[in-house]
């Protein structure tokens, strides 16, 4: 990704493309928890699981699990959010260590591409301007600004020089 980014359009696109990729893992990794845990409530409350409408005492009870699924499914969306930010912050690492001939093992040794590229691309200085960014992005969604919206404007910072 931060090879491609050459523009306002290839920034906004690859915010898009790590957002969609944190809803596609939320999507799979908490769908069928998420159906299983409602199965279950029903199943406790004693509660028809086909009826179009429930009791009141069971509808609130479905209420107080969906606030919970739904701030469970946030979090899991930061999570994800925050460990891409941060391989994607290694890969800048690797670039100013390749940059300034730094006596450091590169940790991303499959992605010596990338961190080449980023190396002759931007000068320490840009390197260390892009970790800022990308650290900025952590900071932000952990503060709870909107995820895509903070990607944006990491991704705007990390549009390379032409």
């Amino acid at each position: 990704m931060p090879t491609r980014i050459t523009g306002v359009g290839d920034a906004v696109g690859a915010a898009a493309d790590l957002m969609a990729i944190a809803e596609e893992e939320k999507e799979h990794s908490l769908t069928e928890r998420h159906t299983a845990e409602r199965e279950r409530l029903l199943q406790l409350l004693g509660a028809d699981p086909t009826a179009r409408t429930q009791p009141p005492h069971v509808r609130s009870q479905l209420a107080a699990m969906e606030k919970e699924q739904k701030t469970r499914a946030t979090r899991f969306i930061r999570d994800v959010l925050d460990r891409t930010l941060l391989d994607l912050l290694s890969v800048y690492r690797d670039a100013l260590v390749m940059r300034t001939g730094a006596p450091v093992a590169i940790v991303n040794e499959d992605n010596l591409d990338t961190v080449g590229g980023l190396a002759r691309a931007l000068t320490p200085e840009g390197l260390l301007r892009a970790m800022e960014a990308i650290g900025t992005a952590r900071e932000r969604i952990d503060a709870n600004v909107a995820p895509l919206l903070a990607l944006e404007g990491m991704a705007v910072s990390l549009i390379l020089p032409r």
